[in-house]
This record gives C-alpha cells, structure tokens and sequence, in this order.
C-alpha cells in the first residue's frame, strides 16, 4: 500500500498581466482565441473546403474563358491548390467571425495592485470600477465553463466573471487578488482539479464495492491500486475461481 505524499505548499499566484502590469482576472483575449483558431476551426475548414474548391474552381473558370492565363490561373487550375487554398480562405474567415464575438463579449477584471484599484470590462467598455478596499469576497471555479464572484461594498454589488477556470494563469488572477484584499488564497487551480479527480474517483469505487458487497477501507480513497487489487479479487471470489476469505460476501 502506498501513503499519500505529503500536501504540498500552494505556490504563489502567477497571474497574466497587461503589458502595463495589470492583473488580469479572467482569460485574456488570446488565451481563449487560441485554441479555437488553432485546432477547432482548421477542422471545420477542412471539412467545408470542398465547398470552397468549387467556388474557387467556377472562378477560375470565368477567369480562363475570360483570356486570363497568367500565373494565378495555372496555379489554380490543380484541383490540390483549390482545396488547399478554399481551407485556408475558410479557416481566415471562420477565425475573423469567431474573434468578434469573444471581443465583444469577453469579461474581465482589471486589477492595479499598486494603485489598489479594479475595473470591470465587458466587451469594449469599462462599466464599473472599485476600490482594493470595497472587495467584500472573492471566489471562483477551478473547472473550465466556472464563474468567480466578486462581492463589493460601497454600494453592494457584485461582479461575476465567466470562465475564470480557463487555465491556469486565469484562476490565479483570482488567487492574486484574495491575497491583495486580505484573504487566504486558494490553493493552484491544477490541485483543486487534481482533488475533484481524486473525489470523483472514489465516489465511483465506492459504488462499485457496495455493488458487490465489498467492505470500503479508508485506505482506497488514497490508494486506487489497492482498491482495485481487492475489488478484482471479489471479483473472483463471486465467480467462484478463489476462495473467500473471513468478511468476504459470498456468492
């Protein structure tokens, strides 16, 4: 059986700054951007970009029977040109209507550590604005799709901040600024992620032992070899290959 490591120390927040020192709470542009325009939408290209060759190819066409033979018109004639190049005419303009949105919609909290202040912008604009001070609490979500929740006093209001589990520099903006206003931060959001996995593990071993009647130790809640070991010797045992031992449900 082995022992659980030790807990270790919650390092200190590394937050995305601006490239004037602001902590960003929140995703930055780029950081939400970029795996969409690098792996979703070169996907979805590629699957329309038959589409794309043939309007490339009818362009062609009209540009031929117009009595263009330049060099444009040769390279296009390859139908391999016509795919490659419809996909990356798609992927430019998939990527173009994908960052409109997330500009326009894209919340953050802007946090001056050395001027004590934040503001909220939404979009474009900066529609609320706070004093270190006013910050009543501040939590969040680890998990991608979690909100944070920033209560301010002077006059009560709060700020709520999607996708503040983006990753990792995200979630500790939100770390940085519970340590500015006087709060004990979380711990990283990868040892939040790594104890929800942990949870989540045992609550599904624990219901596959009371399925076959096996008694739960505490120790499988830290040690999932030894939980399965034992779980596949059950196993055996209902099926009648081994022998049962005392305490061991019987077929």
């Amino acid at each position: 059986m082995s022992s659980p490591s030790p807990a270790a120390t919650p390092s200190a927040p590394a937050p995305r700054r601006t490239r004037r020192g602001v902590v960003l709470v929140g995703p930055s542009l780029a950081a939400r951007y970029r795996p969409l325009v690098l792996m979703g939408l070169p996907l979805l290209a590629i699957l329309l970009s038959p589409f794309a060759a043939t309007a490339l190819q009818a362009w062609h066409r009209r540009r031929v029977r117009a009595g263009h033979d330049g060099l444009v018109e040769q390279i296009l004639g390859l139908a391999t040109v016509q795919l490659v190049l419809g996909a990356l005419l798609l992927w430019g303009l998939f990527a173009l209507w994908a960052l409109v949105p997330l500009v326009l919609t894209r919340t953050v909290v802007l946090f001056d550590a050395d001027a004590g202040t934040l503001r909220l912008r939404k979009g474009l604009r900066i529609t609320d604005r706070a004093t270190l001070a006013d910050v009543d609490h501040a939590v969040g979500e680890a998990e991608r799709g979690g909100m944070a929740l920033i209560g301010l006093r002077g006059p009560e209001r709060h700020w709520t901040i999607p996708e503040v589990g983006w990753d990792a520099a995200s979630f500790d903006g939100l770390r940085a600024l519970q340590a500015a206003a006087g709060f004990t931060p979380v711990p990283p959001r990868e040892q939040i992620l790594a104890e929800h996995r942990r949870t989540r593990g045992e609550a599904r071993n624990r219901e596959l032992a009371a399925r076959v009647g096996m008694p739960w130790r505490e120790e499988y809640a830290q040690d999932d070899a030894a939980f399965r070991t034992e779980f596949d010797r059950i196993r055996r045992v209902l099926g009648g290959i081994e022998q049962p031992r005392e305490g061991d449900p019987t077929p």
